[in-house]
């Protein structure tokens, strides 16, 4: 009952396709009659056979036949209609789902991994899709099943009363079962999430793992946590098997008990040869109910499960969700402050009281040794992350009080490999301006010193880049990333170290592009190099978590004796 609030958002997702399950409900209605029906044809043709009298023969073999034909037909109608359904509810919740994951905030993928949430969403929607058809198939089996026994009860009440008994056992013994198989699935998810991190991480790191000749040693370890997974799914699996001996050396005995019952029931005339035929057709259904049973519980317990794993991601209180304001502005000034923020990943503050005000259209550099805090403050402007203490102000308004699309669409980072689609270059630009024309597209990339080379390609900018970009040098995907940015149209700016792995020349490429739009937009560059801000309007230097520096690069040059020893270093 906990989970009730998750079924009903479930419930929902099949009421869309109303006409498709009245459809389905009544093929599932008519399947059930036709199963119910066909024993006792069975039983009746064997009957007028044993007795060689050929108009039933002829006229049960035709009846048989219809009913059978009428059961394909019916049955095809189902299995389209469930898959249909299916499919349709599939898509649903995955699109659901994805949209809240995206409202997680960050920390929760570096603690897990994205594999982790990856299996989840993959796998669990299939599940929660499918309940329809896996209920309607135990539904209608136990329906055929249960008027089995009510028509044996009609034929011989004792036999019926045998069944019943039997049937309880199979029945406690199938739940039992189900509890067991509970608590090893939770512990085989947890394995294999485990499994699919670890592995999607070495997929995500194979360029570096390659040149560093790690292959062997990650390839051992992935496949010794695959092992410890087919061990334990083996070890189940034998649980399995011998419970399932178990039942079926009580069938046998169910079997055996019901010929000696038989037997004694015709000889005291309580039982004649044809009803024992027509039970004997029946034998198999008769008991089937408690299996239908036995599996309902078990999918309720499967769903359960579903459920648990796929909301705990998207509404549970595990994983923390970003949260927003309701305050909606289309363009900022690009103003930015921040005012006493302390910030840590962990127990330890990264940021320590960081202090500074950035005016609309500033150029602004920043620099200090690595693991001082400078990237952390680009994730903090994103809203990646949340200040433990302090505030961040864009025009004087609390970042928490902007809407999710406002921080977005104004603030573009690029980071030292930008991520490039698998698309057209032309693709890769209008991806985040749908609306933008091919003049504009070319005019930034002329401002980027993009179009000399896109032009010398054959498709020029239909050429596919490949994933990530693979046909691009680190230069050119830089000042891709950059074109766009002023595609997007972001009033503010940032470089995470863009231009610190690349050659001068292309260097020069890009400060240049810079050069020639950042009058029209806030920018902040986080720098590897101190030469290649000592231009900016002002440099922020960042020492420890703190601010120790914010002017110009001729007065901190003068008089802040951590920026001189930093510029020495490098001229060194």
């Amino acid at each position: 009952m906990k989970n009730w609030k998750y079924y009903k958002k479930i419930i929902n997702y099949f009421k869309e396709k109303k006409l498709l399950i009245l459809i389905y409900i009544i093929a599932s209605l008519a399947i059930t009659a036709i199963n119910t029906i066909i024993p006792v044809i069975d039983a009746k043709g064997l009957e007028a056979i044993t007795k060689v009298d050929m108009p039933n023969m002829l006229k049960f073999a035709l009846i048989l036949l219809f009913c059978n034909i009428l059961y394909r037909i019916i049955s095809f109608i189902n299995t389209v209609c469930s898959s249909k359904i299916q499919d349709s509810v599939e898509i649903k919740i995955k699109e659901d789902v994805s949209k809240e994951l995206f409202n997680l905030e960050i920390k929760n993928f570096d603690k897990e991994g994205t594999a982790f949430f990856a299996e989840r969403i993959n796998n669990e929607p299939r599940v929660l899709a499918g309940i329809f058809n896996r209920f309607r198939y135990n539904l209608t089996y136990f329906l055929t099943s249960l008027g089995v026994v009510f028509y044996i009860f009609y034929v011989n009440v004792y036999i019926a009363i045998y069944f019943l008994l039997f049937s309880f056992i199979f029945f406690i013994i199938s739940i039992r079962r189900t509890k067991r198989w509970e608590g090893e699935r939770k512990k085989y998810n947890e394995m294999h999430e485990k499994y699919s991190s670890n592995f999607g991480e070495l997929i995500r790191g194979i360029k570096d793992i390659k040149v560093l000749n790690l292959k062997n040693t990650l390839i051992k370890k992935t496949t010794k946590d695959q092992k410890a997974i087919i061990k334990y799914d083996y070890e189940t699996r034998l649980k399995d098997e011998k419970m399932f001996f178990i039942t079926n050396f009580l069938d046998n005995i169910f079997d055996l008990f019901f010929i000696v019952l038989s037997i004694i029931l015709i000889k005291n005339n309580l039982l004649n040869g044809a009803n024992l035929l027509v039970i004997y057709m029946y034998k198999g259904k008769a008991t089937g109910f408690v299996d239908s049973l036995a599996d309902i519980y078990r999918n309720f317990k499967d769903i359960n499960l579903s459920v648990e794993r796929l909301y705990e991601i998207v509404d549970g209180d595990k994983y923390s969700k970003e949260v927003y304001g309701s305050r909606e502005i289309k363009e900022l000034n690009g103003k930015l402050e921040f005012k006493n923020v302390y910030f840590g990943y962990d127990k330890s503050n990264v940021l320590k009281g960081i202090n500074f005000t950035i005016k609309p259209n500033e150029t602004i550099g920043i620099v200090g040794k690595s693991g001082v805090g400078k990237t952390t403050m680009f994730n903090l402007i994103n809203k990646l992350y949340t200040p433990n203490e302090g505030s961040i102000l864009f025009d004087d308004i609390n970042i928490n009080e902007l809407t999710e699309n406002t921080i977005r669409e104004n603030i573009s980072t690029i980071t030292q490999d930008p991520y490039i689609f698998n698309m057209s270059i032309k693709d890769n630009l209008k991806i985040v301006n749908p609306n933008i024309t091919d003049e504009e597209i070319e005019e930034k990339c002329h401002l980027c010193m993009l179009d000399k080379y896109i032009n010398s390609l054959d498709k020029k900018y239909d050429t596919l880049v490949g994933e990530n970009g693979v046909i691009l040098s680190g230069g050119l995907k830089q000042r891709l990333a950059i074109a766009r940015a002023l595609v997007k149209n972001s009033k503010i700016i940032m470089l995470d170290e863009a231009t610190s792995s690349l050659d001068n020349e292309t260097q020069d490429y890009i400060h240049d592009s810079i050069k020639k739009i950042r009058k029209d937009y806030t920018i902040l560059i986080i720098a590897h190099r101190l030469s290649t801000v000592i231009d900016c309007d002002k440099i922020l230097v960042i020492d420890d978590g703190k601010v120790v520096g914010f002017d110009t690069h001729e007065n901190l040059i003068k008089n802040n004796k951590y920026y001189q020893k930093l510029y020495r270093k490098e001229l060194l």
